[in-house]
């Protein structure tokens, strides 16, 4: 019996033995390969070698360098990448071996040598905008940082990259000729603009043109919150008060999308100023405002032309009152006020007498002055209501609004008094003068004023035959009853 436990205890053992050796074999396998799966995976992380690098650094659109300051004529470049070849047309080795190396723009020296130094001597870092000179004298804008990596030995040590923005720079010397452009014609134009955003209360807007109206100027072209209410109530303030209402009224109306209308304001000195605003609204769905961008136009010489047009069409340019056209349209407003209120009104037909006889024997320039003259002396005598016109020639008319046969006809005699008594100072010697007249009252069944008219230029033909400076009186319509109105 002991001897097959023995047997057994050897198989066991042996068992026992080779087991721990298989199994040690098996794990020392899988330790072996988690060992060598890391060292794999680290060998593909590891840094790149200098070749890599350099293509990298070779395809970046910047030029990266280091660079020591330590006095103002001892700094330079320690290296730079080879990229810069090809941004700027200079070899990296030129630009190590020389102090400062950069070629620079003369207009550019002084900002190099006063602030990119004088950051450098402090430790600071740099950012600026210089212009240097390629190989063929072409300049080209460069964007220069620079950070400070230490000190020793009293010298800084920088690195830092160069950006070529030439390109940018051309687009925004572009966009400022532009601008400046626009500001020439905008002021030539005397325009100006605002862009108000009801909803976030913020408000764009020209300062040049804000100040002509004597308004409150924001320093950044922009005002918001209080400030902007502050801004849009001045303006309004500035409205002439006459066109206040209007102005508000037009606001206040959210039915449009794009409107054009005039209005006045009134500058600091009080200068009223003509102006025309063309807006353009943004509206949500429900059609509430939310901005409006208007270009507001001064058309005050516009507006002043204009009206020195109407008066150059309605008055006689030599004695300065209305001529035949303005005369006649005053006429018909007469007779359209005379028929809806009853009031009378009168006409007088006025002629020189022997004027062709000045002309002949003092010249047509003292012709000239006689007429000025003896128009001057008939304003005298008529109201400010009443309107006196230069027909043509010597003849003359005068409307005489809510005045009767009898009224008119005292005027007349005062004109021709008036006329008769001041002889016209020329510079060949005082002429006197003397006029004729022809009196009518315009009556309410006359279809039109030139009715009144004829019969008052027939009265001055009869003054004419009879004598000359004197009046005669046209006879009434049969259904005109005169007024007790007097002059």
């Amino acid at each position: 019996m002991p001897k097959p436990r023995q047997k057994g205890a050897r198989r066991h053992a042996s068992t026992r033995r080779a087991a721990p050796k298989k199994g040690k074999s098996r794990a020392a396998k899988k330790q072996k390969t988690k060992k060598l799966v890391p060292k794999k995976s680290a060998a593909r992380k590891t840094a790149p070698t200098a070749k890599i690098q350099t293509d990298i650094f070779a395809t970046l659109p910047v030029v990266l360098f280091s660079y020591q300051y330590t006095a103002q004529d001892n700094h330079g470049f320690l290296w730079v990448s080879e990229h810069v070849g090809r941004m700027l047309g200079i070899k990296a080795q030129e630009l190590v071996k020389e102090t400062g190396g950069l070629r620079l723009h003369p207009d550019d020296v002084g900002a190099f040598d006063d602030f990119v130094l004088r950051t450098m001597a402090a430790g600071e870092a740099v950012d600026v905008h210089l212009r240097i000179l390629l190989k063929d004298s072409a300049p080209r804008w460069i964007h220069f940082s620079a950070w400070p990596q230490g000190k020793a030995n009293n010298t800084w040590r920088y690195t830092g990259v160069i950006l070529n923005i030439d390109a940018r720079k051309k687009v925004e010397a572009e966009q400022s000729a532009m601008l400046a452009r626009m500001e020439e014609a905008q002021d030539i134009a005397k325009l100006g603009w605002y862009d108000f955003n009801v909803k976030s209360r913020m408000l764009d807007l020209t300062n040049d043109f804000a100040e002509s109206l004597g308004l409150p100027l924001a320093p950044s072209g922009r005002v918001t919150g209080e400030a902007a209410d502050k801004y849009v109530e001045a303006f309004m303030n500035a409205l002439h008060p006459d066109d206040r209402e209007r102005y508000t009224s037009i606001i206040a109306d959210e039915s449009w999308r794009r409107i054009e209308f005039d209005y006045r304001v009134l500058t600091r000195s009080n200068e009223v100023r003509h102006l025309c605003s063309r807006i353009q609204r943004t509206a949500d769905k429900s059609g509430k405002r939310i901005r409006d961008f208007a270009v507001i136009l001064d058309i005050t010489e516009r507006k002043r032309l204009e009206e020195d047009l109407r008066a150059q069409a309605g008055t006689d340019p030599l004695t300065g009152v209305p001529n035949r056209r303005s005369f006649e349209a005053a006429a018909r407003r007469e007779v359209e006020r005379a028929r809806r209120y009853a009031k009378p009104f009168a006409v007088i037909a006025l002629d020189i007498d022997f004027f062709k006889k000045v002309n002949d024997t003092h010249g047509h320039d003292i012709g000239d002055i006689v007429l000025k003259d003896m128009t001057k002396v008939c304003l005298t005598q008529l109201r400010l209501t009443d309107v006196l016109a230069r027909l043509g020639g010597e003849e003359f008319a005068a409307l005489l609004p809510e005045t009767d046969i009898i009224a008119a006809t005292k005027l007349a005699e005062r004109l021709r008094v008036a006329v008769a008594s001041k002889p016209i100072a020329t510079p060949k010697g005082p002429i006197a003068i003397t006029v004729s007249l022809g009196v009518a009252q315009y009556a309410p069944n006359e279809g039109s004023i030139e009715s009144a008219l004829k019969r008052a230029d027939e009265a001055l033909y009869e003054a004419k035959n009879t004598g000359r400076d004197r009046v005669v009186v046209a006879k009434l319509p049969s259904l005109v009853k005169s007024s007790s109105l007097t002059h």
